[in-house]
């Protein structure tokens, strides 16, 4: 194996996350295994660029700079977010004292017999958090993460490791994930330390309010040549968000979302592989009922419509459904279907 799942699944361990304000539904803390992949951490899968498209970052936190994967943000959340969801999904916070959280989770990804989980246990003191996991494909993955003030900025550094035991060998990987951040400059760095081939990172600057500009780059040090360079500028002013990425020259990504009024948005989604012959758009809109419900529709370019349903049950429990089918063939054409439940307590 190439590496662990969940090192496309995870999000980041180095401090709490904040609530979406463009979703009715809270992120979980400490950290949401099955969620769609997220922040420059979980970047290992460069050869799929659908799977590189999907990257969800957590929402950005007071005080913070957005990353270079919060350009598009908002219209990710309304055409991404939810429908790639597999047939089920389950998963279990639970916050044992200040400090500690220990979670579960259970997904059928992409079919309802896929069975796939883990257990982790969470434990943050002051600026320092330690975290290890347990996952069914006997993948073992630990943290050790700080974070702090200085040089008139912020910045933070995570040890990451994982080690497995399939197929009657011992598997190790190490790397350390380190950023930092001074406005207007926010920078992140993925430095590998044993057997991961990657050497990534970005750079993005805010010159003016709700602006910003980036570059990417991704080095193989296995095939000791760049993999990828990449360009994005993005506007967010809260109403309006327009976003575009130029990769390598020839693939460009861009999207446009846009809120009429408290309840209603649409969002427009396309990439332009200059590479390919097949290029990739969705378009859809979402309606908040204001009261913990979301509901969301989508169209691709491939004639599949979808539909997804996002509410609370009471302050513990959120629910996601989703739904898609060809549009030509709507009865006897694939179906799918697919429910998440998330509960803290």
């Amino acid at each position: 194996k190439s590496q662990p799942k969940s090192e496309a699944k995870s999000e980041p361990k180095s401090q709490p996350k904040s609530e979406a304000k463009s979703e009715p539904i809270p992120q979980p803390k400490p950290e949401d295994k099955s969620e769609t992949k997220s922040e420059p951490e979980q970047n290992a899968d460069y050869a799929s660029k659908e799977d590189d498209m999907e990257i969800i970052p957590p929402p950005v936190l007071d005080g913070e700079m957005p990353s270079y994967f919060h350009v598009g943000y908002l219209a990710k959340m309304c055409l991404v977010h939810g429908y790639k969801d597999g047939a089920w999904k389950l998963q279990a916070t639970t916050k044992t004292n200040k400090n500690f959280y220990l979670s579960s989770f259970a997904e059928g990804y992409p079919t309802l017999n896929d069975a796939y989980g883990g257990v982790e246990a969470y434990m943050e003191q002051e600026n320092y958090h330690v975290a290890i996991d347990w996952l069914t494909d006997n993948w073992v993955l630990g943290d050790i993460g700080a974070l702090g003030e200085g040089f008139g900025g912020k910045w933070k550094a995570v040890l990451k490791s994982a080690i497995s035991t399939a197929e009657e060998r011992v598997h190790f990987r190490s790397k350390i994930k380190c950023g930092y951040e001074r406005f207007p400059y926010k920078m992140e760095l993925v430095l590998p330390l044993y057997r991961e081939p990657h050497f990534m990172g970005y750079i993005v600057v805010s010159p003016i309010a709700n602006w910003l500009l980036g570059y990417r780059s991704v080095y193989n040090l296995e095939r000791m040549g760049f993999e990828r360079h990449a360009f994005c500028v993005g506007l967010n002013n809260g109403t309006t968000e327009i976003g575009l990425k130029l990769e390598n020259l020839q693939d460009l990504r861009g999207s446009i979302f846009r809120r009429f009024n408290e309840t209603w948005a649409c969002a427009l989604k396309f990439n332009l592989y200059g590479s390919e012959e097949t290029n990739q758009f969705a378009i859809g809109g979402q309606y908040d009922c204001r009261n913990g419900t979301l509901l969301k529709a989508r169209f691709q370019e491939d004639a599949t419509i979808w539909f997804a349903y996002q509410t609370k049950i009471g302050e513990k429990i959120n629910v996601l459904f989703h739904l898609g089918f060809k549009v030509h063939d709507p009865f006897d054409g694939a179906h799918k279907i697919g429910l998440s439940w998330h509960s803290s307590c």
